[in-house]
């Protein structure tokens, strides 16, 4: 019986781990951006700071861009927003480290990434999306 709750709180620990959740969250948005159709989602916009202010927020058009980025649409996905194509390869990077986490039996520790790729994304990916923050925001308010 002892054995019985061993293997349930193993699997329970899989299942709820770092590296479990990281891929379930990037492997999800990956997979919802390649079940849906670009041409169906080109007037959709979820933002609400849009729908309140009438102004783009520097996080607008990611779900359109995400879509035509997984169906080989690049400049569609650019005129969406030119920070997403980042985002996008930090997605694909969580799946790609999570999924290698859990093959090795790693999978009770975040999934880790070299400190010079993390810093050097971030710096890019601060400084585009700083750029659309003012681009679409401030600018307006001026």
């Amino acid at each position: 019986m002892a054995e019985d709750s061993d293997v349930v709180d193993s699997e329970n620990s899989f299942i709820r781990s770092p590296a479990a959740i990281m891929a379930a969250i990037s492997g999800g948005t990956l997979s919802v951006s390649a079940i849906l159709n670009p041409s169906k989602v080109t007037g959709l916009s979820l933002c609400p700071i849009f729908h309140m202010t009438g102004v783009e927020c520097p996080f607008c058009g990611m779900t359109r861009s995400f879509v035509s980025i997984t169906h080989a649409r690049f400049s569609e996905a650019l005129d969406y927003n030119i920070g997403s194509p980042l985002i996008y390869v930090a997605f694909v990077w969580m799946l790609f480290v999570s999924v290698r986490d859990l093959k090795l039996g790693q999978h009770k520790e975040i999934p880790s990434t070299p400190k010079w790729l993390y810093k050097s994304w971030l710096m890019v990916t601060i400084t585009v999306f700083a750029w659309l923050f003012w681009s679409r925001w401030l600018s307006n308010l001026i």
